[in-house]
């Protein structure tokens, strides 16, 4: 074998095969993890790059025709995101279509050019082929980056609207398919640079691609701009809450200032009472008029001990209300230290949730109502459990009320999920988050 022959079957094998594949790869799991926030180890790069080259080999060996090369690479992918990652099944089918298309259009348009350049050029064809082949990765990778600066600052979650985005993607990827299994996707020329085939005009192939390309990127910026108007009308029915929660509670605490001062303006009777009681040797009447007492001023206040400030003052006026009328309150709140949760946001979660079940406890024709308020810690994970009594009356949740979409809105801005357990008797509400800090400490019991 000539030795010419030879370094150009070792070179093929060690650039095209060995190290753009393995460039490929890795770029493809980058994408797909900051697409997707997941975190990546070193292990899931080296295993992706071994699984590609096991795929490479099989598309060679099986002369596998475009569009099925493409389908085992979109499969291999999806199903590397979904098993391995853990994403979300679609999520995982939406990062790797668009991984998959973004990669094929690209190395298309480059390929186009070469092969325009070829007819001029042809005695630089190595040289030419090693430069397109380091193109398109560079192209690639900043076509990636700009499709996560797009997408990767949203702070509304993907999930319900990522259908809208899959969909045009998967049709351009279909068009190039379609291309490519009626012109092919190599160029077989003679030994003077003559081409072969396939007969194409390399100008409209060209004109195609970067139509493709146009498209591709069209279709995510108006993705990206809906989104924001998502995130916009969230935001302002958000706004809406908060105004709607402060009103309330301006009310609730003007009801508990009346209530205190009603309160200590009796107070003087009250000793004038017991004193009588205590000058006469009316111990028992004394003691029972004292507990009495004691009855109405544990009414006017519920202390409630979360580890946050801000979240004390809230879940003491609301839970206090919520005594008072006659629902047995059990609160075992602890945050962590430094938790990465916002205040407002804590307190937008707890305060519709509590309006909600005080809402649902004094519904309908309840003997003993109940509202039971608790966060459960193990590791990293934070779960916040609030649980309450309902009457069959009282339908408050359907996923369509605005306590509920401001709740979500909070767990989806921090990756959290919530889950809602509903029967006849109760209503529970579980909201999860994964949060770095350690706490072990429960707060004060009352009822």
């Amino acid at each position: 074998m000539p030795f010419t022959e030879l370094f150009n079957r070792w070179y093929n094998f060690i650039y095209f095969f060995c190290f753009l594949n393995a460039c490929l790869a890795c770029m493809e799991v980058w994408f797909f993890s900051r697409f997707a926030n997941q975190k990546v180890k070193w292990y899931s790069f080296a295993s992706y790059i071994l699984i590609l080259y096991l795929l490479s080999s099989i598309e060679i060996f099986i002369l596998a025709p475009f569009p099925l090369s493409t389908l085992m690479e979109l499969g291999t992918l999806f199903l590397f995101g979904w098993l391995v990652l853990k994403c979300a099944p679609s999520t995982s089918a939406t990062a790797a279509i668009l991984a998959i298309c973004i990669m094929q259009v690209v190395n298309g348009i480059v390929q186009s050019l070469l092969s325009i350049i070829l007819k001029v050029l042809f005695p630089y064809t190595m040289v030419l082929t090693t430069i397109s082949g380091l193109l398109v990765m560079i192209i690639v990778f900043f076509s990636y980056r700009l499709v996560l600066t797009w997408l990767q600052e949203r702070k509304f979650s993907m999930q319900r609207y990522i259908q809208i985005l899959m969909l045009p993607i998967l049709f351009v990827l279909l068009v190039m398919q379609h291309v490519f299994a009626v012109y092919g996707n190599t160029v077989t020329v003679s030994t003077d640079g003559t081409r072969i085939s396939p007969d194409v005009n390399d100008w409209t192939m060209l004109v195609i691609q970067i139509a493709a390309y146009l498209c591709l990127f069209a279709v995510l910026f108006a993705y990206k701009e809906l989104l924001e108007g998502f995130v916009f009308q969230m935001r302002n029915k958000l706004l809406e809450q908060q105004v709607i929660a402060q009103a309330d509670s301006v009310h609730e605490m003007q009801m508990r200032y009346e209530m205190t001062r009603t309160f200590r303006h009796d107070l003087n009777g009250h000793w004038t009472v017991l004193g009588g009681f205590l000058k006469t040797g009316e111990t028992e009447k004394a003691m029972e008029y004292l507990e009495k007492l004691t009855t109405l001023s544990d009414q006017l206040t519920f202390p409630c001990q979360t580890g946050n400030d801000v979240l004390n003052i809230l879940l003491t006026n609301k839970l206090g209300i919520a005594h008072q009328k006659g629902i047995d309150v059990d609160c075992t709140v602890k945050i962590p230290d430094n938790c990465i949760i916002d205040n407002m946001d804590l307190c937008i979660l707890f305060s519709n949730a509590v309006d909600n079940a005080v809402k649902a406890c004094i519904a309908g024709n309840q003997t003993s109502s109940y509202l039971s308020l608790k966060t459960v810690q193990k590791g990293e994970f934070l779960m916040i459990d609030i649980k309450n009594s309902r009457s069959d009356v009282f339908l408050p949740v359907g996923g369509t009320g605005i306590g509920l979409q401001s709740i979500k809105a909070v767990a989806e801005k921090y990756h959290g999920t919530v889950h809602i357990e509903k029967t006849p008797e109760t209503f529970r509400l579980k909201v999860l988050f994964l949060i770095p800090q350690h706490s072990d400490g429960i707060s004060m019991h009352h009822s």
